[in-house]
C-alpha cells in the first residue's frame, strides 16, 4: 500500500456557512465543500464542528492524503501570532475564539488564521482581478465593511491588526440600496483611502444593491484624483476568502514539510 500524500486545506467560515477546499501544494484542487454552520455554544463546539468537517474531507479521499497545512479565513480581526479572533462584528460570541489552538487539538498540522477580508485580497491577488499587481485595495461591504491593502506586494497589517477598518462607513442594509448621502460618504471615504495607499486596482465586493452603485461613482472620483486606478468587482465573488485561506496554508506548508524531513 502506497504512503499517503500531503495536501493543504483552506477554510472559510461565517456565522451561517462553512466552506472547505482541499488542494495539492502545487494548486491542483482535489475537493470543495460547503456546509451550513449551526449555532455553536463555545470554542470546543466550534472546534469539533470545523475540525470534524476537515477530518471528513480527508476521509473522503480514502486515507490517501494527510494535512500538510491549514489556512482559516475568519469573520473578524485576527491576531496573526496567536491565531485568535480579537473582534467579530458578525458574532460577538466568537470574540476570543482561538482558531489555531482549537484546531491543533484535533489535527496535527500547522494552522494559520487570518481575517476574511485579508484572505479575500490574497485570493483576488492570486487568481482574480488583483492578479499581477503589487498594490491593490480590496473592500468588502459584507465584512464590516472593511478593507484590506496590498502595498509593494505585502498586505498591510497595522499595529493592532486593524489596518483597513472603515468605522466611518455608512450603515448598510440588505433591503436598502446605497444612494444619496450614504453613497457620497462611502465614496469620499474610499477615495481618501485610495489616495493614501495609491493602488492600481480597487476591488469592491458586496451585495449588488450596494457594490453596483458604489463602483461607478468611485471610479469617476478616482479618475479625477488618482488617474490610472481601476475600480473592479471581485472576480472570485464569495470564493475569494476561501482561495486566500488556501494560499495562506501554502505559505506555512513548509513547516509540515520540515517536520516530515525530521521524522
Amino acid at each position: 500500500m502506497s504512503e499517503p500524500e500531503s495536501a493543504i486545506v483552506g477554510v472559510d467560515f461565517t456565522p451561517t456557512t462553512l466552506r472547505l477546499i482541499l488542494s495539492e501544494l502545487d494548486g491542483e484542487i482535489l475537493r470543495q465543500e460547503e456546509h451550513p454552520l449551526p449555532e455553536l455554544d463555545d470554542e470546543a463546539a466550534w472546534a469539533w464542528e470545523v475540525g470534524g468537517r476537515i477530518s471528513t474531507l480527508f476521509a473522503s479521499e480514502g486515507g490517501k492524503r494527510y494535512a500538510l497545512a491549514i489556512g482559516v479565513a475568519c469573520p473578524g480581526t485576527v491576531d496573526p501570532v496567536s491565531g485568535r479572533i480579537e473582534e467579530c462584528l458578525a458574532n460577538d460570541e466568537w470574540e476570543g475564539l482561538n482558531v489555531v489552538a482549537s484546531l491543533r487539538q484535533h489535527i496535527d498540522a500547522p494552522v494559520v488564521a487570518l481575517a476574511r477580508v485579508e484572505a479575500a485580497l490574497r485570493g483576488e491577488a492570486a487568481l482574480g482581478n488583483a492578479a499581477g499587481t503589487f498594490d491593490a485595495m480590496y473592500v468588502s461591504l459584507v465584512d464590516g465593511p472593511a478593507a484590506a491593502i496590498l502595498t509593494s506586494g505585502r498586505i498591510l497589517g497595522g499595529a493592532h491588526h486593524r489596518a483597513g477598518g472603515l468605522p466611518a462607513f455608512p450603515e448598510l442594509e440588505s433591503d436598502r440600496p446605497l444612494i444619496g448621502e450614504d453613497l457620497e460618504q462611502a465614496t469620499a471615504l474610499l477615495a481618501d483611502l485610495a489616495c493614501l495607499v495609491d493602488p492600481s486596482v480597487v476591488i469592491i465586493h458586496g451585495l449588488p444593491e450596494h457594490a453596483d452603485a458604489l463602483r461607478p461613482v468611485l471610479q469617476r472620483v478616482l479618475n479625477e484624483v488618482l488617474p490610472g486606478a481601476q475600480v473592479a468587482p471581485g472576480a472570485l465573488g464569495d470564493r475569494a476568502a476561501l482561495i486566500g485561506a488556501l494560499k495562506a496554508a501554502a505559505i506555512v506548508a513548509y513547516e509540515g514539510e520540515r517536520a516530515d524531513d525530521e521524522s
